[in-house]
């Protein structure tokens, strides 16, 4: 065993012995995990990732993850084949029985909110996928230019085409605003390319409803999920004013949160994309990736102190990647996919027809240094899924969460990215004066040495914020013994070949055990939301007299207070009714209620307070009650803390 495999299987044994905290990172410099691969699927919670991701949520609190990035939760054209980028109805969260099943490829809507509410009690945020340049699945439009396919309709509680955000061909290019078919905001792509363009930016009504549309829907989905932030899928391919809209009206002015879009493109299209959206949201650096691309692929010929001029000038929201789902798809970093055997690529064997660029082999010897590299530099690091955990062998589609392996360097990467505060401390390039050896500095916080040569020790004297005389210790355990700053704060560092090391004064230690969160979602009773028939989830309706509607399901812990503030569009006399869940945690109208009655109104909501006697699925359901009054829109806001972990899912 190595000294870092040592040192990572340490830190491991340690992770849920000693507590600790989570390393207080600034918002943007956050450890976010990739929490799916392409085709991700588990035989043991069949079209249901959110439950995998749920039971795998302990451990990614105890390895020091900050946030995961999760796929679109929105119903795909193929239903359970959709791996959510064929997006056909945006209110569809995996409730209705639409496109051939209700749930979708990573479970139902029930799935998904208690996958994000176990997340926060485990300390972690949820940053869903969002797609808006294109939809798919319509019915044809004999009317319609181009593609005839362009008249969406969807089923809502009132029946068939009642769903909210109805779409036409207009809406799409070409239309009479808008009359484009090329170019990067209107060529048709993946499916009928959206307009946006209203008034105020050269286009008019047509654009205009799909940007209205897509800021309600979005403030829903925000208010409906309780997510952190999001990551927005093909950014290029509409206006940035779209998202900097959309992000104001969810979040706020503020824009300390978690938000990034897939802009593939040069560095200064990266930061204009970013100052577009007034830095409510950032980009994956793609230039950066580029050259990380290049220390592997080079063999030891990669000019290692021209590193820095790769990335991105805009930083704000900036994510470091190495692999994401465009770059790996395939059992192997070298198959095609559906195959199961390495090195079987046709053409380019780095790299298949449905990548955006050629996929780095996590096991090279060369991959450390590439993500040693991304945790190094500024922004919010992004960990793929297929990096992190060894996912290549026969049990693939049935991992056990709690077993899965990983790649002891990752591992490492992210406790000392989180232990040692990295990105609290000003970067800072220390030594560049060679093609094979990088030092970069956290100021006061770390020294990481980046060393590209093939068979040699490199080393160097460096400036450091430590000051005169601190000792430091190499926690990548690279190095055996601990180094010391001279009386002017310099030190000598020395990193193996095709390596990495990361010093910082000696004394950190332990895992990880984040503060539990509470989540508060928000759930919309509308006749255009939901579906009533009986193979759905049966969701949705305006409240009325004679029958409960139900707003949804939340999965409370045991013993935990859940508070619930109910609010009618027009002021009525309202009965709230929580059913309680069975033993096992499911679904059940015999097994206990809470009851209450009282007034909401618009400003003025109904409120309850109660105690979850056991964990499961509370069913949360309202009518209108005492003389008869008209059907009402309502809204039920619920905060919960989730269990941790669950024997019942």
């Amino acid at each position: 065993m190595t000294t870092r495999s040592r040192l990572v299987s340490s830190f491991a044994g340690i992770a849920f012995l000693v507590s600790g905290t989570l390393a207080a990172n600034p918002w943007n410099g956050k450890v976010v995990l990739q929490a799916f691969w392409w085709d991700a699927w588990n035989s043991r919670y069949p079209q249901d990732w959110y439950t995998y991701l749920a039971k795998l949520a302990p451990r990614l609190r105890a390895l020091g993850v900050d946030g995961i990035w999760i796929p679109s939760p929105a119903k795909g054209n193929v239903g359970v084949n959709s791996m959510g980028y064929d997006l056909f109805d945006h209110y569809d969260l995996g409730e209705k029985d639409q496109k051939g099943t209700v749930a979708t490829r990573f479970g139902d809507k029930d799935s998904l909110l208690r996958l994000i509410a176990v997340a926060h009690a485990n300390g972690l945020e949820v940053y869903p996928d969002v797609v808006l340049n294109h939809v798919i699945g319509a019915q044809e439009d004999p009317a319609a230019p181009a593609n005839k396919y362009k008249r969406f309709r969807y089923h809502g509680f009132a029946g068939a085409d009642t769903g909210r955000w109805p779409k036409d061909h207009w809406n799409f290019h070409p239309n009479p605003d808008h009359w484009c078919t090329a170019g990067d905001w209107c060529e048709e792509k993946f499916g009928p390319d959206s307009c946006f363009l209203d008034h105020d930016h050269g286009g008019g009504g047509n654009g205009g409803y799909m940007r209205d549309q897509a800021r309600e829907w979005f403030v829903w989905l925000n208010k409906q999920t309780g997510a952190d932030g999001f990551r927005f899928d093909a950014v290029k391919h509409f206006p940035a004013y779209v998202i900097e809209d959309l992000l104001f009206h969810a979040k706020g002015h503020g824009k300390d949160y978690f938000a990034v879009g897939e802009f593939v493109g040069g560095r200064q299209q990266l930061d204009q994309w970013a100052n577009d959206t007034q830095n409510r949201a950032g980009t994956f650096d793609f230039g950066l990736r580029d050259a990380l691309a290049n220390i592997v692929d080079a063999g030891g010929f990669f000019d290692m102190g021209r590193l820095p001029s790769y990335q991105q000038d805009n930083r704000f929201k900036t994510v470091p990647f190495v692999n994401n789902h465009d770059t790996w798809r395939g059992a192997y970093w070298d198959s095609e996919p559906g195959s199961r055997s390495h090195d079987d690529r046709h053409g380019d064997w780095r790299r298949n027809g449905d990548e955006l660029a050629p996929t780095i082999d996590p096991d090279n010897p060369r991959a450390d240094v590439a993500y040693a590299a991304a945790f190094a530099v500024d922004g919010s690091p992004m960990v793929y899924y297929e990096d992190l955990f060894i996912n290549t062998g026969p049990e693939r589609f049935e991992s056990d969460p709690d077993t899965l392996p990983v790649r002891d360097y990752v591992v490492n990467l992210i406790w000392v990215h989180q232990k040692l505060d990295i990105k609290d401390g000003a970067y800072k390039v220390r030594y560049q004066g060679s093609s094979d050896l990088l030092v970069i500095e956290r100021s006061g916080r770390a020294l990481i040495g980046l060393n590209d040569s093939g068979g040699e020790h490199l080393a160097a004297w460096v400036q450091t914020d430590f000051g005169p005389r601190v000792r430091l210790h190499d926690y990548s355990g690279s190095n055996d013994n601990d180094i010391e700053t001279d009386a002017h704060g310099w030190v000598r560092v020395s990193v193996p070949p095709m390596s990495y090391a990361v010093w910082a004064p000696p004394g950190a230690s332990g895992g990880f055990d984040p503060a539990s969160r509470r989540t508060v979602q928000e759930f919309q009773l509308a006749d255009d939301l939901g579906d009533a028939r009986p193979q759905s989830l049966g969701y949705g309706g305006r409240v009325v007299h004679d029958a409960f509607r139900t707003a949804g399901a939340i999965w409370p812990a045991p013993d935990s207070v859940v508070k619930i503030d109910v609010y009618s569009e027009d002021a009525r006399a309202v009965e709230l009714r929580v059913y309680r869940p069975d033993a096992t945690g499911r679904k059940s109208r015999t097994s206990g209620q809470v009851n209450h009655i009282g007034t909401a109104s618009a400003d003025t909501p109904l409120q309850l307070v109660f105690t979850a006697v056991r964990e499961g699925y509370h069913q949360l359901s309202l009518r209108l009650t005492g003389a008869p009054q008209p059907s009402s829109r309502a809204y039920v806001k619920v905060e919960y803390t989730a269990p941790r972990t669950s024997a019942l899912f």
